[in-house]
């Protein structure tokens, strides 16, 4: 199994560099060959800040032959992602859900309107935590 970074993957998907992207499919094409192709969670949310989208990656995550850490969390998190979240902080909160470590707490006002997600400045935190005074 063999692991391509974001800069391969993007090439692979895009096809924007004349030199670069034979050398990803081929590159793809071998690891897929000899065991697979392994897409850590920094790459997955790499990729979808690069390509602003979520197609691409969602077909590729499903491609027979690539392995990610945990498909139904990944799919759960593209799906929040096509929503409108970010995929760095969906692949955070899918992971945090599967390992029962919710709420996750954050100081991203737009993260926290997630189920699953507490903002840490609102007032019902800062209540929790004995750190309101007014």
């Amino acid at each position: 199994m063999r692991t391509l970074d974001t800069n391969v993957v993007v090439r692979l998907l895009i096809g924007d560099n004349p030199q670069q992207t034979p050398i990803a499919e081929r590159a793809f094409l071998e690891a897929i060959a000899s065991g697979g192709v392994y897409l850590p969670d920094v790459v997955l949310a790499e990729v979808a800040w690069v390509l602003r989208g979520y197609e691409l990656l969602e077909r590729l995550v499903r491609t027979r032959g690539v392995v990610v850490d945990d498909i139904d969390a990944v799919i759960d998190a593209l799906e929040h992602f096509r929503q409108g979240g970010d995929l760095a902080d969906q692949l955070i909160l899918a992971r945090a859900a599967r390992a029962g470590a919710l709420p996750v707490l954050s100081f991203g006002q737009r993260f926290s309107r997630w189920e699953g997600v507490e903002w840490m400045t609102s007032r019902r935190f800062l209540v929790s935590c004995g750190l309101f005074l007014g």
